[in-house]
């Protein structure tokens, strides 16, 4: 797992505190000590004070580790961490990271968390979270997967980081960009001497799943023999070269002779990776295709309207590369993106976005070539959740602004999912999201105030959600009538039709 003391997503770090720092731990079992946590932190130099010395530039940063257990203090360790020195504090720094580990028996611990940056003792981060250790089993498993930034022979020097005659320095997360091409990962495997009752052939299965339906990926899939002992220490690497930009699951089994699984683990990966000219695409080939017929225009265009449907790391490609990206990397992008979704008729899954694209723009363009329905908020909703279940439009409720409330039976985020646009300007078309339930989207608890035109919008303070979610009509209690403004969008609301 990989936490972040800014709680930031694994993409784009969002920076809560000047001091920012990635953390994540795996479980481990030594035979001789039993259970042990490794800790991995992972230090931005850019969000750190450097100090001058003889030697340089140095960051150093005071790293505190207390494990609680029922109040109790049950591992506890202080350090000063020191960036590598540098010549320049601004041009040279590099992100530097620790690396600890703390025997502990089984249980379920709090671990507190505590940074300062001693060149700017102000400057501290705190996290509480829970580490849980397992009891020792007794038949076959793995300790957690832990991925890895770069290995190297250590020429027999041992330090933390080794693992027999190799240095092994973790990455925070399973996140690979588009300039990491090999994916490298490391476990260990306990007691298979035990569970095949003696040192008896097994083999290890590594495979990259796709996250969005757990297929194994065929170009991935690896096997190695192995012999039953009590610890197998398990390093694999995969070249990631041609992996698409996705969430896929990195997975290692044992298997014995008749096939079956004896032991598993796995891990999320996420992957962000910029179609190249090393794509197994022929330009030649693609100007053949659906994508050779589209315009520059309706390229960049449509490129923009595939957000929609993009993940996470394709959403940021978009946003990058839409306007301004060269256009023959936006033609692979736009046929590998509905490849990826339809590897046999890549052309047909897109010719039924086409159609949603094509209603969209008919019912939600603002006309006059100001902005494609695409870049509305109408055409945003409707792209990515498809058609509404229902749908009121009311242009002329008086003393109102045209709004529509848009109604789904379920989304992937929310069941009884709504949406309230409305257009402010009265002539424009221009519909925007004024209020919705779906976690994520656009919140304002008095939409229904904001319907009205100036003349007739009450002051007061309205608490418009009841316990059941349904919007409570407070100005109507205040003594406006039932057919005044916004009471019938209150009633679409609670009883969508």
């Amino acid at each position: 797992m990989r936490y972040s003391l800014l709680l930031c997503s694994i993409l784009f770090a969002t920076r809560l505190f000047a001091l920012d720092a990635y953390f994540n731990h795996a479980v481990f079992q030594s035979m001789e000590q039993g259970a042990y946590v490794e800790t991995h932190m992972l230090f931005n130099a850019s969000s750190l004070r450097y100090a001058q010395s003889v030697d340089g530039y140095q960051a150093r940063v005071e790293l505190t580790y207390i494990f609680e257990q029922e109040g109790k203090v049950a591992g506890f360790s202080k350090n000063i961490v020191k960036s590598p020195y540098t010549p320049d504090s601004l041009n040279a720094i590099v992100d530097f990271l620790d690396l600890q580990r703390f025997n502990l028996p089984a249980n379920q611990y709090k671990l507190i968390i505590k940074l300062r940056d001693l060149n700017n003792p102000s400057d501290t981060v705190s996290l509480n979270q829970d580490v849980v250790i397992e009891p020792f089993q007794e038949n076959a498993h793995f300790s957690d997967l832990v991925f890895l930034d770069t290995v190297y022979d250590n020429g027999g020097k041992q330090g933390k980081f080794s693992r027999g005659n190799l240095d092994m320095i973790p990455r925070i997360s399973g996140y690979h960009g588009p300039e990491t091409h090999t994916m490298r990962l490391y476990a260990e495997l306990y007691n298979t001497e035990f569970e095949l009752g003696g040192q008896e052939d097994y083999l290890l299965v590594f495979d990259i799943l796709d996250a969005r339906d757990e297929r194994i990926l065929g170009t991935y899939h690896a096997m190695k023999r192995m012999k039953g002992s009590e610890v197998q220490a398990v390093f694999h690497s995969w070249d990631i070269s041609a992996l698409p930009t996705g969430n896929f699951i990195a997975q290692v089994e044992a298997r014995n002779r008749n096939n079956e699984v004896i032991a598993i683990q796995r891990s999320t990966v996420q992957r962000y990776n910029i179609v190249s000219a090393s794509d197994d695409i022929n330009d030649m080939h693609l100007s053949e295709t659906f994508v050779g017929a589209l315009s520059e225009d309706s390229l960049r265009t449509f490129v923009y309207c595939m957000k929609y449907q993009a993940s996470t790391f394709e959403e940021k490609y978009i946003e990058d590369n839409w306007q301004e990206g060269d256009t023959t990397e936006l033609r692979r992008f736009f046929y590998t993106f509905w490849r990826d979704r339809n590897a046999i008729d890549p052309e047909s899954a897109w010719k039924r976005y086409e159609k949603q694209i094509a209603y969209a723009e008919k019912e939600f363009s603002l006309g006059g070539g100001r902005r494609h329905a695409c870049r509305t908020d109408r055409g945003r909703v409707y792209l990515h959740y498809g058609k509404p279940n229902t749908r009121v439009i009311q242009n002329r409720e008086p003393n109102a602004s045209p709004y529509e409330i848009w109604h789904y039976y379920k989304t992937e985020k929310k069941s009884d999912a709504k949406f309230v646009f409305y257009d402010r300007t009265l002539v424009t078309n221009d519909y925007v999201l004024l209020h919705s339930n779906v976690p994520g989207e656009a919140v304002d608890y008095a939409w229904y105030q904001r319907l009205s035109t100036p003349a007739v919008n009450p002051s007061g303070n309205d608490e418009p959600i009841n316990s059941q979610g349904h919007v409570t009509d407070y100005r109507n209690m205040q003594g406006m009538q039932m057919d005044e403004v916004g009471s019938r969008a209150l009633e679409y609301w609670n009883n969508p039709r």
